[in-house]
């Protein structure tokens, strides 16, 4: 008798279950908050689906922009990576759920190679720029800033004690920075 009760309950569930994701199409329970670097995030409403959230461009309560804008600033990165891979694995930690992030770079005469990680700051038409450079596999820190959005595809060159930012193809500069 108990075994067939336990079976009963079991297809009831699993009834449950079905009708449930029938008609919420598999969708979970709406999400008002989203947790980044260990906070709670409040949003501009409740989201059922990532993409929904994602691409809504109000998708952060106003409240919340400016915690959110410093925490993405302000996320600390390590100095040193022993490969591209545990460089992107930190650099995608800071990125804002939904937000973007890219990278660019070149190789440099002296065989190693300049990388900047961009990361979108969100609602601030601005990027937090990574700046790495790689030599044999290894990446060291070589700059950490923010600026305005700058388009892609580029690349950094070293030139007159400055990195300079530049716009391929053709090489238009965007902007430089002086090397520290």
């Amino acid at each position: 008798m108990a075994r067939r009760s336990a079976g009963l309950i079991l297809v009831l569930v699993a009834v449950i279950a079905v009708w449930w994701l029938w008609r919420t199409g598999g969708r979970m329970d709406a999400a008002d908050v989203i947790t980044y670097r260990g906070q709670k995030i409040k949003l501009s409403k409740s989201y059922y689906d990532f993409s929904d959230y994602k691409n809504d461009p109000d998708n952060i309560h106003p409240s919340e922009t400016g915690r959110v804008q410093e925490l993405v600033m302000n996320a600390p990165i390590a100095h040193s990576f022993s490969s591209r891979l545990d460089l992107f694995r930190a650099t995608g930690e800071i990125q804002f759920p939904g937000y973007g992030s890219g990278s660019g770079g070149s190789p440099q005469p002296d065989g190693s190679e300049l990388l900047a990680v961009t990361i979108e700051i969100p609602r601030a038409d601005r990027d937090r720029y990574i700046v790495f450079r790689g030599h044999q596999g290894k990446f060291e820190l070589i700059d950490d800033f923010v600026n305005a959005e700058i388009p892609y595809p580029f690349g950094i060159r070293e030139q007159d004690g400055a990195y300079v930012y530049y716009y391929t193809p053709g090489g238009k500069e965007l902007f430089r920075r002086p090397r520290r």
